[in-house]
This record gives C-alpha cells, structure tokens and sequence, in this order.
C-alpha cells in the first residue's frame, strides 16, 4: 500500500464505531444529499448498468441505501475495519478493500461509482 494511505487508513480503522454512529442516520436530516442519490441512481438505471461501487464506502449506509434504490451495489473501502463493519451492518451486501486509485473493477463494468 502507498505509504500517504497509512495515516488516513488508520485514523479511519480507530474510529469505525464512532463514524458509523455518527453517519447511520444523517440523510434522514439532509434531503438535499438524499436526493442527489436519488438522482444519481435514477441516472445510473438510465445507462442500462444498474451495477454501482460506492467508493470510500464507510461503514455501507450510502451501499445499502444505493440497493435500496434497485442498484446492484457493492462497497469498498480503504479501510479494513470499516469494511467488516460494513458487512456486519449489511451482511446481503458485498464490500472489499480497495484504493480509489486502484479499482478492482475492469473498465466498463459499472453503470456508474459514488464516492460520496
């Protein structure tokens, strides 16, 4: 792993509980942010590709509203804690770590990726 990502993946793998306390609910008080995933869902489904990666996914409430919405959505993440928080909190849901520099995806894959 790069070396600039150590600091970042390890303030993020001491604070997953926190964080994901903090977020869990947070759309429910920010419409505008609601509806821009909204939005964005409906434009993914419009490609044809309902297959989203929600990258920097957090402890996965962006993944599992995403699959809420009909995407077929998948969640990675720098950081190996908030990753198996994200599965334990969404066990239906796929997530992996992954470097937003470098996607386990092959080109033209997805309908479209949120980094949020």
């Amino acid at each position: 792993m790069a070396e600039h990502q150590d600091e970042p993946r390890a303030a993020h793998d001491g604070v997953v509980e926190l964080y994901a306390s903090m977020f869990a609910n947070r759309l429910a008080t920010q419409p505008f942010a609601r509806n821009m995933i909204g939005t964005f869902a409906e434009l993914v489904r419009g490609t044809g590709n309902s297959r989203v990666a929600d990258v920097g996914c957090g402890p996965g409430h962006l993944t599992a509203m995403l699959h809420d919405l009909g995407l077929d959505a998948f969640g990675l993440d720098l950081s190996p804690a908030m990753v198996d928080h994200a599965r334990r909190a969404h066990p239906a849901l796929k997530f992996g770590e992954a470097r937003m520099e470098a996607l386990p995806v092959e080109d033209g894959a997805l309908g479209g990726v949120l980094a949020h």
